[in-house]
């Protein structure tokens, strides 16, 4: 079944790499188009994995599920990073203004910066499991009997045992 939350997920996920890219022309890491920005392009790339996973998540949920702990480290580990980067700016936020070289600039690169955040936090909460999936599955296991006593057949009844005659 595809889940539209996960192609909202990679379309946020695919455009993370422009944000992050805005952040580091608007605060003088890289100029625009030099060898500082093809460098840089380099090390921002593998921000296009989640993206890829959501997508494959998206085209076939069931198939692609090996996916999603990768997707969900990485969206995970990239937020808590992103986290951790605000401490330094805010110790010194002069130090980053004259950076920034402009008031206008430092206020793109931090939206820039906060949209970046944003698109790991959806990637997150697109990967948690599905809250209604988890209801369901423990308001069987609660009935008497589990999920056979619903009519449904349990995984380890599909299983044909040597001691089953039926063949």
């Amino acid at each position: 079944m595809r889940k539209a939350r996960y192609l909202v997920a990679g379309a946020a996920s695919l455009l993370k790499p422009l944000f992050l890219g805005t952040v580091a022309v608007g605060v003088g890491l890289s100029d625009s188009g030099g060898f500082a920005s093809a460098y840089l392009r380099c090390l921002i790339f593998p921000s296009v994995v989640p993206a890829l996973c959501m997508i494959f998540l998206y085209a076939d949920e069931a198939r692609y599920r090996a996916y999603r702990p990768l997707a969900g480290f990485m969206a995970a580990g990239s937020a808590l990073l992103l986290a951790a980067a605000v401490f330094p700016g805010l110790r010194d936020s002069q130090k980053l203004l004259l950076a920034a070289k402009d008031a206008h600039i430092l206020a793109r690169s931090a939206t820039a910066f906060i949209a970046a955040f944003l698109a790991d936090l959806l990637c997150a909460f697109a990967l948690m499991p599905d809250s209604r999936k988890r209801a369901d599955q423990a308001s069987r296991a609660a009935l008497p009997g589990g999920a056979a006593s619903s009519g449904e057949v349990a995984p380890s009844d599909e299983i044909t045992h040597p001691n089953n005659k039926e063949q």
